[in-house]
């Protein structure tokens, strides 16, 4: 009768068990539907819509020997991705620019990490399922996460987590199966490799292995310090040599395709970048354990001393954790805290490499703690269900409860995040009001104002960028093409005229700096950055045309008429082209034939074909 009894309760576990998970998937699909009606948002612009390399199979090889953003001049070359490109590939092919299937495949990719966290915590925790739903569900429904899944860019972090997620699984069967040990492991390194094609973070799953195999092993469950000597940790690390060989492999690669591992570009002094990192890891470990106030930027302060609250507080509140940690693991005599803690430090290194190279208004992002956020997930699953075991049933019913609001809480949460990312302006806006020191946050606000014709607050968050930092071309670029399309011609030229002494030419400043002067009737002025720009961008829309309103003014209208129609040669859709067109050949025709004095006529750089 018991042999038949267990089973049955068996069965009616793993049912129940199946049934919360569900719940916890379906909770979470809920809570990132609302995105689906979401548009392209952010870089998805630059690196999906607009981007010729990913609407066609034929760029498919060129993924592997060149970065993410080569087709874009200008960009650093710090990120190879191939297979990430692949994948942009794969969804274009399936959705074209329907931004909800995108959308869709995000939010599903997701929920299969989701799938994974709750298998590696039953891996770890073997005896407790409570503890694996805890965690699955925290990371699942954790507002820092919306970052990564609203933003379809920002896929990379669920793609990369599901392949290192995998190949840490597949390894776990490769250590503690006796058959088909070969076939895991090829599985595990496989799955490594892509990982680290989908993005670079995935390198360092070395050493959460190296960490795994000091802390717990070979065993199940936190072994005894007794149970394990070094004879047999040193036999363990050697199943690392595979994964450090193709760690070598993927840098050697790297650094061929990006003439380097990386390159930094923020203009912060090392020395304070250094100082800072502690305030770096402070910031990301209280985001996860409390995930409020988030947004896509963040105001930062760095430390180019050796202050008590820039330095030295964050490092004792950071330290103060790992000695609880430790401390927790002996007197438990289980090594799972001090693994999971190793989780999380050792995933978040890339992070900690991206603010030492990235410029200072990008330099930490909520997505960067997409995978770090497992190993936190899974210490406090197992933190909470500890008491289970020795707890009444009232008891357990309240740890229950409180486990299930707080994971209620944060879906609740997750959700209102997720709607700072239906569109530019929404996110622009929340970042600026979450980070109103941050520069490139004021300034993409700026711009999609002044997209959207809201020229009057586009002026408004521009003069804010250039009060932050005067000597911002970008900044000062910004206020001066706001200006311009308010008529403040004379502002829109001083501020250009500031851009370009602050650093070198850009596209838009030469225009529009030229079409200031135009506007104000000073063509010959006007003609000349025109001209500088045509020399060096030749093809840039909008230049032949400011080009023939100059010579117009001037009373040129032969050479107005040539540029007009090199205009609509480049661009045939351009209006102001076509009805300029119109006006230069009306007034040919009816003005006297003759030349032009020699003194009225331009001497014009030749015009590249």
């Amino acid at each position: 009768m018991k042999s038949k009894t267990k089973p049955a309760l068996d069965t009616v576990k793993r049912t129940t068990i199946n049934l919360w998970l569900t719940l916890i998937l379906a909770a979470t699909f809920l809570a990132f539907a609302v995105t689906i009606r979401f548009d392209f948002a952010y870089d998805d612009s630059l690196q999906i819509v607009n981007n010729p390399r990913v609407h066609s199979s034929e760029f498919l090889p060129t993924y592997f020997t060149s970065q993410v953003w080569a087709q874009a001049q200008g960009q650093p070359e710090n990120l190879y991705r191939p297979l990430f490109m692949a994948w942009l590939l794969a969804n274009f092919e399936a959705f074209g620019l329907w931004a909800s299937g995108w959308h869709f495949t995000a939010i599903l990719t997701h929920l299969i990490v989701t799938v994974l966290v709750y298998m590696l915590s039953r891996k770890l925790i073997p005896d407790s399922s409570a503890a694996a739903l805890i965690a699955a569900g925290l990371f699942a429904l954790h507002p820092s996460h919306v970052e990564a899944v609203a933003w379809i860019s920002g896929v990379t972090e669920p793609l990369s987590a599901a392949f290192f997620l995998g190949s840490f699984l597949c390894y776990l069967e490769y250590r503690r199966r006796r058959a088909r040990r070969a076939t895991w492991l090829a599985a595990s390194l496989t799955l490594f490799a892509a990982a680290t094609l989908i993005k670079e973070t995935a390198i360092v799953l070395p050493a959460v292995i190296a960490c795994y195999e000091l802390c717990l092993g070979n065993s199940d469950f936190g072994p005894n310090p007794q149970n394990k000597n070094w004879a047999d940790r040193r036999e363990s690390l050697a199943a690392l040599v595979p994964y450090g060989l193709l760690a070598g492999m993927y840098l050697g690669v790297r650094a061929l395709v990006l003439h380097g591992l990386a390159h930094r570009i923020s203009d912060v002094p090392l020395r304070t970048s250094l100082l800072t990192l502690p305030a770096v890891l402070y910031f990301y470990f209280t985001q996860l354990l409390v995930p409020v106030g988030l947004g896509a930027f963040y105001d930062l302060d760095y430390a180019s001393e050796m202050t008590i609250s820039g330095v030295v507080l964050p490092l004792s509140v950071l330290l103060a954790a790992a000695l609880g940690v430790w401390w927790w693991s002996r007197k438990s005599r289980c090594y799972l805290p001090i693994f999971l803690g190793g989780w999380f430090l050792f995933t978040l290194l890339p992070a900690l490499a991206v603010f030492m190279i990235m410029s200072r208004y990008e330099s930490v992002h909520d997505r960067y703690l997409y995978l770090p956020s497992v190993g936190i997930v899974i210490l406090v699953g197992y933190g909470l269900t500890r008491p289970f075991s020795t707890a009444s049933a009232p008891a357990r019913n309240v740890w229950r409860g409180a486990a299930i609001a707080l994971i209620a809480a944060l879906g609740f949460a997750t959700y209102h995040q997720a709607l700072y990312w239906e569109n530019d302006l929404a996110l622009f806006t929340r970042g600026c009001a979450v980070a109103p020191r941050n520069l490139l946050a004021k300034l993409n606000l700026s711009a999609e104002l002044t997209r959207d014709h809201r020229f009057e607050g586009a002026f408004m968050v521009a003069q804010q960028a250039i009060d932050l930092n005067p000597n911002s071309p970008l900044a000062l670029s910004a206020g001066a093409q706001a200006a311009y399309y308010l008529g403040n011609y004379t502002t829109s030229e001083n501020y250009y005229a500031r851009a370009l002494a602050f650093g070198p030419p850009r596209v838009d400043q030469l225009y529009y700096l030229g079409m200031s002067r135009i506007e104000m009737g000073r063509f010959r002025e006007g003609l000349e950055p025109l001209e500088k720009g045509l020399t060096l961008w030749p093809n840039s829309p909008g230049y032949h045309y400011a080009v023939g309103r100059a010579l117009a003014g001037m009373g040129n209208w032969p050479g107005a008429r040539d540029h007009y129609n090199l205009e609509l040669a480049l661009y045939p859709s351009s209006l102001n082209a076509r009805n300029a067109l119109q006006e230069a050949e009306a007034h040919l025709q009816s003005a006297p034939r003759r030349a032009l004095p020699a003194k009225t006529q331009p001497d014009l750089h030749p015009v590249k074909q």
